[in-house]
């Protein structure tokens, strides 16, 4: 994978239960938590293996995915170059990283680093972007961003 030459991104597998979390929950920390726009890096890292992606593996999660991205890209005021794959495109194809990658941050001896850096601004609320998927509205409240949002630095 560091050769940049397999085609591969590091990614996580997103697990979560829809009774407690929306998916605008997710892809609220997800456009807020790295920079969508660094092209095939994040920060320090660099390589196709860094670049931001989201594979969705429903049309459901496709159009939440695109109807977020534009949101977000409109209040970046700037091209977001995530890749957004097609649902079947890879699907079936999530390989776990080593033992020694998996929940690295919180092994003893890992350095608390993570070159991602959010870019500050908010995913508009969810009545501008996305009235078309109305059951996929926010769980999590504001408060709960207020104490926990990601943030620059």
């Amino acid at each position: 994978v560091c050769s940049g030459k397999t085609g591969h991104t590091e990614a996580v597998q997103v697990v979560y239960d829809p009774e407690k979390l929306s998916l605008t929950d997710i892809f609220r920390w997800f456009w807020q938590s790295h920079n969508p726009t660094q092209g095939m890096g994040q920060g320090n890292d660099s390589g196709t293996q860094y670049r931001s992606g989201v594979y969705p593996t429903t049309q459901e999660q496709y159009d939440m995915a695109v109807l977020s991205r534009d949101a977000y890209q409109q209040a970046l005021g700037t091209k977001i170059t995530t890749e957004i794959g097609k649902p079947g495109e890879g699907e079936g194809k999530f390989y776990y990283a080593e033992d020694e990658h998996q929940q690295y941050l919180a092994k003893p001896g890992s350095r608390p680093y993570c070159s991602a850096q959010p870019c500050g601004v908010s995913l508009p609320p969810f009545d501008q972007w996305g009235a078309s998927l109305p059951h996929q509205a926010p769980k999590l409240p504001e408060a709960f961003w207020d104490k926990h949002a990601p943030s620059p630095g």
